[in-house]
Formats: structure tokens, sequence, C-alpha cells
């Protein structure tokens, strides 16, 4: 997924676009750090997200991404 260049740059996130979206999908892909890392993309309503947001066990057991370490 990551090693594709269109004379852009690298990737920073690979996302599967604007079809079949629905509350509570969840894709994987192989993350871009390697070493057996996985990147998700979920698509969530904003209710939704925002629940999570508030949950402090959840957000304690997430990472940031940080675009910047990938330059």
């Amino acid at each position: 997924m990551y090693g594709n260049e269109f004379g852009m740059g690298k990737a920073l996130a690979v996302r599967s676009g604007y079809a079949n979206k629905s509350d509570g999908k969840i894709t994987s892909y192989p993350g871009q750090a390697g070493g057996g890392s996985i990147d998700l993309e979920v698509c969530l309503s904003p209710d939704k997200m925002k629940a999570l947001e508030i949950d402090e066990e959840f957000m304690s057991s997430t990472s940031v991404f940080n675009h910047l370490f990938y330059l």
C-alpha cells in the first residue's frame, strides 16, 4: 500500500475512498510503520465518535498518528 509513489511524495495514510461507507465499517491495512503494525480506517457516525473520544479507557489504549515522524 505505501510502496506506490505517483510523483506527489510518500503516502501518509491509506484510505478506501468514498464508496461503501457505512456506520461501523472497519478496514485494516498493513501499517506504514512496519514491524507488524496495522492501520485502521474506521467509519463512525459523529455521535459514536464523540462517545469514543470521551471514553478515557479507550483513548488510553490508542496511539496518535504523527505525520511529522514519517516525513
